[in-house]
């Protein structure tokens, strides 16, 4: 049995309607909630959290059925995306807050142990207008958990935050999910955070459920069209594509790999020379620079492909010839839906 149990939810919002979703969060485990803006994942939190009213389903925690109750009652710590820190109150006062209303002794003595925990003691008696982004999300974090919760619902930890700042706050999330052993269900739209992170994905788009099971099925088992593009797969042919272009190599063993879908071809799979004759002849559309690197599109028949590396400026220019290639294990079919039971 999980700590937290969501089954048949519906949620009904105007013309949005979401699920049913059904799903289950571990003791010491974090369940993300992966999609793009829209998809429901904020709505889907928010009901479990007890903000919004549910058409059907039941939401557990701990074994008792809490979806009659309201948010305050439900033992839930959460933060919510524009983190919810009281802008009038230093950090002190924050983290304070939650311990205060639950009463009970050395309410100073457990709010000085939330602010060690999170390296926030020095920052005691700021206001949250005077710390940086990271910091914001640790006094967040210290207030959620200074709640005693007996789940963690978190919407969008990571946004906003520089790089130092994303790789600490996913330190402390790791750390908290081994240390404290709760249950965290986490909403994201960056496949980077939900891999970091998650023991099982679910996938939204537009309200239903297109993915569901560990983050590792995704790497072994086959990706619907929707699901692989949302994970950064810029190559994607389905067989009418295929079909067009000129026999090859190349071709054929795109062909071979499809599934009902189509294939996807992973980023470094794709391998390029500027030896035209060693493979399928292609020629250079673009180079151009992004965060990831440098980012080369090839031009097979009606086929484009990109191949993107960080490093240094490749050794191709527009318009160069250049011979291409695949490693045939790494192709991925792609199926018309995706969806796996979690063990």
């Amino acid at each position: 049995m999980s700590a937290l149990e969501i089954e048949s939810l519906v949620i009904e919002r105007g013309d949005f309607t979401l699920g049913p979703v059904s799903l289950g969060v571990a003791l010491g485990s974090a369940t993300v909630l992966l999609g793009p803006s829209g998809a429901g994942k904020t709505t889907l939190l928010r009901a479990v959290a007890g903000f919004l009213s549910t058409s059907g389903g039941t939401v557990r925690l701990a074994g008792e059925s809490i979806g009659s109750l309201p948010p305050e009652r439900r033992g839930f710590g959460f933060v919510p995306g524009n983190l919810g820190l009281f802008a009038d109150r230093r950090v002190r006062q924050n983290v304070r807050y939650p311990i205060g209303l639950r009463g009970g002794r050395d309410v100073e003595g457990r709010t000085a142990h939330w602010l060690d925990r999170f390296g926030l003691t020095a920052l005691a008696d700021r206001y949250p207008r005077e710390l940086s982004s990271g910091e914001r999300q640790r006094v967040a974090m210290a207030r959620a958990l200074a709640s005693d919760p007996k789940a963690l619902l978190w919407d969008e930890p990571l946004a906003a935050l520089d790089v130092e700042s994303r790789d600490e706050l996913l330190r402390l999330l790791a750390d908290l999910l081994e240390t404290e052993r709760i249950p965290l269900l986490l909403v994201t739209h960056d496949p980077a955070t939900a891999f970091a992170l998650a023991s099982r994905l679910v996938v939204l788009e537009e309200g239903s459920v297109r993915f569901d099971g560990p983050p590792e099925a995704l790497v072994r088992a086959p990706l619907d069209r929707f699901v692989a593009r949302f994970l950064g797969y810029a190559n994607l042919f389905d067989a009418e594509e295929l079909s067009r272009a000129p026999p090859s190599d190349l071709v054929r063993a795109l062909t071979l790999a499809s599934g009902p879908a189509g294939v996807a071809v992973p980023n470094d799979a794709l391998r390029f020379t500027s030896r035209p004759g060693a493979g399928a002849n292609a020629r250079v559309q673009a180079v151009r620079w992004s965060s990831a690197g440098w980012t080369v599109a090839l031009r097979h028949g009606p086929l484009i492909l990109h191949r993107t590396a960080p490093g240094e400026v490749p050794n191709v220019r527009v318009g160069d010839e250049v011979a291409l290639s695949v490693e045939t294990p790494a192709l991925k079919p792609l199926v018309a839906s995706s969806t796996e039971e979690p063990r």
